[in-house]
């Protein structure tokens, strides 16, 4: 039993009260179906009333008293982050070189490899191009 629009008392099931479908119960509470089904599990949310072999309805009364149980809660406070922890430095053949230890620039070598202090690179070996034969098909390899 809740109270009515005039303030009065309405019964479940009684003349005042209304079955309702799924589309307005919905709107009324805001909940989905399955989450509404969760809360009649736990018996936190009212029962559907069986209309025919394959309807249901809620009572009106009912879902209003069950919205009037509902208080309004803020947010949980977020808990504060953690300081990210300092990254590991693995170091790999492949790893930038420290501060310290300078790297070579490639133009500055390649103009001046005597001022560098280091031998210059040697040249990539040349491909001799074989002589073929004139009965032979060259493919350009």
């Amino acid at each position: 039993m809740t109270s009515g629009p005039e303030g009065g008392a309405v019964e479940t099931g009684g003349p005042e009260d209304r079955l309702l479908p799924w589309d307005r119960v919905r709107d009324v509470t805001g909940l989905s179906r399955s989450t509404a089904w969760r809360l009649q599990q736990v018996g936190d949310f009212p029962e559907p009333v069986r209309i025919s072999p394959n309807r249901v309805g809620w009572w009106e009364s009912e879902l209003t008293a069950w919205k009037a149980t509902r208080t309004v809660r803020g947010l949980p406070r977020p808990r504060p982050l953690a300081r990210p922890r300092e990254p590991k430095l693995i170091q790999t053949a492949r790893s930038p070189r420290r501060p310290t230890e300078k790297a070579p620039d490639a133009t500055a070598m390649a103009i001046a490899p005597e001022l560098s202090g280091r031998p210059a690179p040697a040249p990539p070996p040349r491909r001799r191009k074989r002589k073929t034969s004139v009965d032979q098909i060259d493919f350009g390899f």
